[in-house]
């Protein structure tokens, strides 16, 4: 019985080899990323550094699209980013909120996700404090954080709490997160 699975196995994984070989190459380039690049430069103004690699797949006889008009697509607001944070969670379950609000209403609405990550981390800092010490105080959350903080605090527009300093051009949580470390 192990020789059958064994051989079943084995042979999948020849196939599956054999066939990735044959029509999937790649290469190794500089790694790109647009909404990264103000703040590379911002850190790396001091330093020089080589460029990070990346490996890229080409998949020759695969059709792939070419273009985003290929696409059925929904209203979204452009990508943001969410700079130096560990915000991810809440930018993007904010632009889902913000699509599904256009998708009922027919409304084009931009929200704060600076807003709920405030309330949300004052809340782990509430719990920080309840548990003495005993529960997860620091950046990143979840999707569902955003639904929560929204019961409990209402939802603004962008325009109203962007989050950050007028000067600074990303938002930055470094300070922030050493600060509440200490």
């Amino acid at each position: 019985m192990y020789t059958k699975i064994i051989t079943t196995v084995v042979s999948i994984s020849l196939l599956v080899t054999t066939y990735s070989q044959e029509r999937h190459t790649g290469e190794m380039i500089p790694a790109k990323n647009e909404f990264y690049s103000t703040i590379k430069s911002e850190l790396n103004k001091s330093k020089e550094s080589e460029p990070r690699m990346v490996f890229k797949t080409t998949m020759r006889g695969i059709e792939v699209p070419e273009s985003v008009n290929e696409f059925n697509t929904v209203w979204c607001n452009d990508p943001l980013s969410q700079g130096r944070t560990g915000t991810c969670w809440c930018f993007s379950t904010s632009s889902f909120y913000e699509s599904e609000i256009f998708r009922l209403k027919k409304k084009k609405v931009k929200l704060s996700e600076l807003y709920t990550v405030y309330w949300e981390y004052v809340e782990k800092a509430r719990e920080f404090v309840r548990t003495r010490g005993n529960s997860f105080f620091g950046e990143g959350s979840e999707t569902n954080a955003v639904a929560r903080m929204m019961e409990k605090y209402g939802v603004v527009p962008a325009e109203s709490y962007e989050g950050k300093p007028e000067e600074l051009p990303y938002h930055d949580h470094l300070g922030m997160f050493g600060e509440m470390s200490a």
